[in-house]
């Protein structure tokens, strides 16, 4: 499961606020990080990378463990 929130506030600690900045320091497409912004789908793995990357943390940090009662 993604975990936007976490995106939030790691882009906000590095000065990013916006889609657009996110994407200018990622190097994605305006669409492509609005759509990881705002929580439209997972980001693919290139691209939780570079997300990563420009926020400070891991790729794997910006997915969370699922529970048994978010499947249902």
């Amino acid at each position: 499961m993604y975990d936007r929130a976490l995106l939030h506030t790691a882009a906000r600690l590095r000065g990013i606020a916006t889609p657009s900045q996110l994407a200018r320091e990622a190097g994605l497409s305006v669409p492509t990080a609005w759509r990881i912004w705002n929580g439209v789908g997972a980001p693919r793995g290139d691209h939780a990378d570079r997300v990563a990357d420009v926020v400070g943390i891991s790729a794997s940090h910006l997915y969370t463990r699922a529970t048994a009662g978010a499947a249902a």
